[in-house]
């Protein structure tokens, strides 16, 4: 399984300050901020409370707060001091040591924000209550900013031609797949193909099938062939080979993370695909041909690539492509 890079909340059921069932699935979706609190109606844990009770309109109603008392105490708590965060009971505190609130068998007064895929995406361990909740409210709403924001990687993304020959490690590559290859697909067919083309013999076999235009793949230490079959992708109405939309869909996923990861990878639609099916032994389609490998070797450039490799990116007026209707 691949594991995200945040941590992900355990998944629980705990009773609420009404002794109701309170469940992980009710933190998803949305941006919620988890504290544990030692004891309820001490004077520490109180002012949390308050303070988080006092900024609950900007936290959306998304606080939970989740001590060893009861339910009756925290319903005593909860209604004495007129909070309006939700309250829920961990007796045994096993929900705050899986959160890693919890050390020598004490509860540390601790506070996570929560994202809507449920991933822990910052954490106070042993909490200094004077200013906390201030604190914790500028994390919440810079975190919200950044996630609603274009994606910097997609933003940064191009097609970029100046390849340096230098090798790419294969673990590199294969991280490149393993993106790819968690596209969503019809059925789940996962119609798409690879063959990465990295050896010196390999690389000149697919460089006599490039278009003039592509001089510049042969400095690309890298070559992937992305192919697919009808056979392995779902044949639907109105002769639609939804094969086609799943590889572009992976192939969009695999560009995004070598931007991230400091890679070019450029596919292009200049080659003989005949030829390239001929001299790899492959069926189906070649849909494309991506180069990949790191930027910076503007020199092998002709005048017209260098010229648009450092220009402004073009696109069409998005009310030209997108409608609401």
């Amino acid at each position: 399984m691949i594991q995200s890079r945040f941590k992900l909340i355990p998944q629980f059921v705990l009773k609420d300050e009404e002794g109701k069932d309170f469940s992980w699935t009710n933190l998803l979706g949305r941006y919620t901020v988890v504290y544990f609190y030692p004891k309820a109606n001490t004077p520490g844990c109180t002012l949390e409370g308050i303070d988080f009770t006092k900024l609950i309109d900007e936290f959306n109603g998304n606080v939970i707060g989740i001590s060893p008392d009861d339910c009756k105490a925290i319903s005593n708590f909860k209604s004495k001091k007129g909070l309006k965060v939700k309250l829920l009971s961990d007796p045994e505190k096993i929900v705050a040591e899986q959160f890693g609130a919890v050390k020598d068998g004490k509860l540390i007064r601790s506070t996570f924000i929560v994202d809507p895929w449920g991933r822990i995406r910052k954490e106070w361990i042993k909490v200094n209550v004077n200013g906390h909740a201030e604190e914790v409210l500028e994390e919440y709403k810079r975190i919200i900013e950044e996630d609603q924001a274009l994606n910097d990687n997609i933003l940064v993304r191009r097609a970029l031609r100046g390849i340096r020959p230098d090798p790419v490690e294969d673990e590199k590559i294969e991280t490149l797949l393993k993106a790819a290859h968690l596209a969503p697909s019809c059925m789940n067919k996962q119609p798409w193909r690879f063959l990465v083309v990295r050896t010196k013999e390999n690389l000149e076999k697919l460089h006599t099938t490039l278009s003039e235009g592509n001089y510049w793949m042969k400095q690309a230490p890298v070559m992937l062939i992305v192919y697919t079959d009808d056979e392995i992708g779902c044949q639907l109405s109105d002769k639609r080979n939804y094969a086609l939309f799943d590889t572009g869909t992976a192939v969009g996923l695999l560009l995004t993370q070598a931007t991230q990861m400091g890679l070019v990878a450029h596919p292009v639609a200049g080659y003989d695909p005949l030829k390239v099916k001929e001299l790899f032994g492959l069926n189906g389609v070649v849909i494309t041909l991506i180069a990949v490998g790191y930027w910076g070797n503007l020199d092998i450039l002709n005048e017209k690539h260098a010229t648009i490799e450092l220009g402004d990116r073009i696109r069409k007026p998005l009310e030209e492509v997108a409608k609401f209707v």
